[in-house]
């Protein structure tokens, strides 16, 4: 496993192609896939490369907005085309994001070789904004120990706030507040209630709620339609 993930990134590396690695991969742990975000263009480029090469290599469509499931070597890179939150992916936002290669540390994670604040707005938001307990993600442990100790000055980086009033607009204030309070265990507020206080302040600040909810059940008629599980030649691919 370890040197089909390997080969991942030195073949995204190899033919110039960005992307940025979401979660650190522990190479320890059964890896069920590989959360990248990787924009349009270059994504298109990516199938040609693979096409071209005759890889063995198939997709499917996701589950989700900006996004889509690729099978390379029999490893799932779930892909973003875009920076996104919320189960489905119904906030996008299209500020400019800074993309990298990965490194391997202590000889058993693969981690983006990218300054410590990038790293923890986008995996902190990830699990408080996607997930339904965040305790649920197979990575909330490495982000516990990533950041248990050093949440407090991350909070207040300006990388941190920057997105934090990108997502929440005139109500970033409230959502920091909300954040440090999860983060200094001082209450189990967003837990009780299963991040629906954040992921709805989210929603309000961006008047998202009929997309929300539209997304929640077009995705659902998709997934039991069978039209998200079909596996799909590179050929079809359509991306608009």
């Amino acid at each position: 496993m370890r040197a089909k993930l390997e080969y991942i990134f030195s073949y995204l590396d190899n033919n110039a192609i960005q992307y940025f690695l979401l979660r650190p991969i522990d190479l320890n742990n059964h890896v069920e896939d590989i959360d990248l975000i990787i924009p349009k263009q270059d994504f298109m480029k990516f199938i040609k490369v693979l096409d071209k090469n005759s890889k063995q290599v198939h997709f499917k469509y996701s589950n989700a907005n900006e996004s889509i499931q690729l099978f390379v070597n029999d490893i799932l890179l779930d892909i973003k085309f875009n920076i996104c939150f919320l189960p489905r992916k119904s906030l996008k936002l299209n500020d400019s994001f800074p993309y990298c290669s990965v490194v391997i540390k202590e000889n058993k994670y693969i981690y983006p070789s990218i300054d410590e604040d990038i790293l923890f707005t986008f995996w902190a938001y990830h699990l408080l904004l996607d997930k339904v307990d965040p305790s649920l993600s197979s990575t909330y442990i490495m982000f516990k120990n990533c950041f248990g100790s050093t949440w407090e000055a991350l909070i207040k980086s300006n990388f941190f706030i920057k997105w934090t009033n990108l997502i929440f607009r005139e109500n970033s204030a409230q959502a920091l507040q909300l954040v440090a309070l999860f983060f200094s265990n001082k209450t189990n507020l967003v837990n009780k209630i299963n991040n629906k206080k954040l992921q709805k302040l989210a929603i309000k600040s961006n008047r998202l709620w009929f997309k929300f909810y539209f997304d929640k059940y077009y995705f659902k008629i998709l997934r039991f339609s069978g039209f998200i599980k079909r596996k799909r030649s590179l050929q079809e691919i359509n991306i608009k």
